[in-house]
Order: C-alpha cells, then structure tokens, then sequence
C-alpha cells in the first residue's frame, strides 16, 4: 500500500483542517459566550447615573424557596420608579389607583390577566398597564419569572388594591 493510500485511510475525520478550524471557533465562542453577563440597567436620578447589573441584582435580592413575590428598588424620582420583580407562581387580582406600570420580561415565561385579556409573555416582551385596569401575572415557567416594572408615577408601594376577577 502506498504512503498516499495509508494516509487516506488513517486520517481522522475530527483531524481534517476544516473541521479542527470550526471545532476550535465553536469552542471559542462558547467560552466567550460564558464571559459575557445579563442584562443591565442604566439610570439616573439627579446627578448619580449608575449601571445595574441584573445578575447581581438577582444575587443580592434572592427570592427565597418560600417567598412568592420579591421586589428590588433600582431607583426612583419624583415622576418614575423601576424595580426588578421575581415571582415564583402568580399574583392576585389587583389595580394601582395612581400609578401606570410598563413591565419588561427579562427571564422566564407566563401569561398576564388584563381586564378580559390573556397575554402570553416571555422574555423580552414589554406590556404597558394603565392604571385602573385590574391585571395579574401567572409564572408557567419552572423557575421564577424576572420582570423590570417602571412605575409612574413613583410607586410607594402603597397602590396594591386587591379586586374579583371580572
């Protein structure tokens, strides 16, 4: 057998360059892939401007094996408040009085109740919630769902009015 021949037959698939070129990019880019962290939120309230990171807004404010709703104050002025909110299960049925909400979903998934409407959420979808509109959000995910609420005006924490599903 002839040299040429013995290395056609001995050369392995995984050595070809193509495939040693690409493996090697794949690996590269899932190794960057890991580097790279969540999403981040950038305010500014009077002359502070901060940049939040939501892993670590998550690893401060760990919503714990029992608690079905955890809320995070990111910052607030006199016209807004934005707040990263986990929920493990579902809300009740509830109005803000004074307040509209604009919801972001950053992770997970469910389905918002609003007035008569389903909407199915997921990550990256944004819902605006005027207020007086009775609303509830239900996690069908198997972890919990994360969520930035922007509030107007301010939310003092004080305009949850609980109300029967129509």
């Amino acid at each position: 057998m002839s040299g040429a021949s013995r290395r056609a037959f001995s050369s392995s698939f995984w050595s070809s360059p193509m495939i040693s070129r690409n493996s090697w990019r794949l690996c590269l880019a899932f190794a960057l892939s890991a580097c790279v962290s969540g999403p981040h939120f950038y305010v500014q309230y009077g002359n502070e401007y901060r940049e939040i990171e939501l892993d670590k807004i998550l690893a401060e404010n760990p919503i714990g094996p029992q608690e079905n709703i955890k809320v995070a104050n990111l910052g607030r002025s006199e016209s807004a408040s934005q707040h990263v909110v986990q929920i493990r299960d579902r809300e009740i049925p509830h109005v803000h009085k004074i307040h509209d909400v604009t919801v972001t979903m950053m992770r997970g998934q469910g389905y918002l109740v609003m007035d008569k409407n389903r909407i199915n959420l997921k990550a990256g979808d944004v819902v605006h919630i005027p207020r007086g509109v009775m609303h509830y959000f239900v996690n069908t995910h198997r972890e919990p769902s994360v969520a930035m609420a922007v509030y107007a005006p301010a939310f003092d924490g004080k305009d949850t009015h609980p109300v029967q599903e129509p």
